[in-house]
C-alpha cells in the first residue's frame, strides 16, 4: 500500500464513501483490506482524497476496458 505524501488533503470516510458512490460500510470494507487507503484518528477514518481519486479512475479504466462495472 502506498504511503500517503505528506500535505495531503484527507477527507473523512463517510465523504469518500459519498463520492465513490458507495455505502460507508462499503468504503470502510475497502480501507481494511487496503483497496483504499486511510487511517484511523480517535474513532474516525480519514482518507487521502487523491487515495480516492485513483481508486475512481482505476474503476472508470475497468468499465472501459469491460463495458460494465466490476
Amino acid at each position: 500500500m502506498e504511503r500517503e505524501q505528506p500535505g495531503a488533503r484527507m477527507i473523512g470516510l463517510a465523504e469518500a464513501a459519498q463520492q465513490l458512490g458507495l455505502p460507508y460500510q462499503d468504503a470502510h470494507r475497502l480501507v481494511l483490506t487496503g483497496r483504499l487507503q486511510g487511517e484511523k484518528r480517535g474513532n474516525r477514518w480519514y482518507v487521502p482524497k487523491q487515495s480516492v481519486e485513483k481508486l475512481l479512475a482505476e474503476e472508470a479504466r475497468a468499465v472501459g476496458r469491460h463495458g460494465t462495472k466490476p
